[in-house]
């Protein structure tokens, strides 16, 4: 019965663990969603404001006003204005590029050392069942030979062991 209660339990850490991955994993697509939703509004603000803010029109000329007149007071401010804005987008892609690039090396060295985890946790529940079975076992001597001879035999065995290092290092000494 604790064997089978040990194992629910265990099935239990599983699942829950599994519904935080899976909680995290739909807050990070939902983060994901409303940013590239927000993208897509400041675009379409951004392209509205292209389109129809006058400081990005090219106006009719006026009435007499020559070529020359006409690219130094009207076309001129605009290309500056237009070069600008290019300026900072282009400055705001290659921050996005290097944001990106820094986060995919963190993801990549999380990736690494989650996997290393994995590896060391798998161990751990290897080492921990075999534990567990061995526990199981010394308990089953406990209850057949009572504790009084299971202590009596550990207490024998640890003399023993004692012994044997004392004898090994005197040798190492000689």
């Amino acid at each position: 019965m604790d064997y089978k209660k040990q194992e629910r339990a265990e099935e239990i850490e599983q699942l829950e663990s599994k519904i935080i991955d899976k909680q995290t994993e739909f807050e990070t697509l939902s983060k994901r969603i409303q940013n590239f939703d927000k993208g897509t509004a400041s675009l379409l603000q951004m392209q509205n404001v292209l389109e129809n803010a006058p400081e990005y029109q090219l106006p009719e000329p006026q009435g007499f006003m020559t070529a020359k007149s006409y690219k130094s007071k009207i076309v001129e401010p605009l290309v500056k204005r237009l070069k600008s804005l290019i300026k900072t987008l282009m400055v705001r892609c290659f921050q996005a590029i290097d944001d990106y690039q820094r986060l995919n090396q963190t993801n990549a060295s999380l990736y690494r050392s989650n996997e290393r985890i994995k590896s060391q946790n798998e161990q751990l529940t290897a080492d921990n069942n075999r534990l567990r079975e061995e526990a199981k076992d010394y308990k089953l001597l406990r209850k057949v030979f009572g504790s009084k001879q299971i202590d009596s035999l550990l207490e024998q065995a640890r003399q023993s062991k004692q012994r044997g290092t004392r004898f090994r290092n005197k040798e190492n000494e000689r």
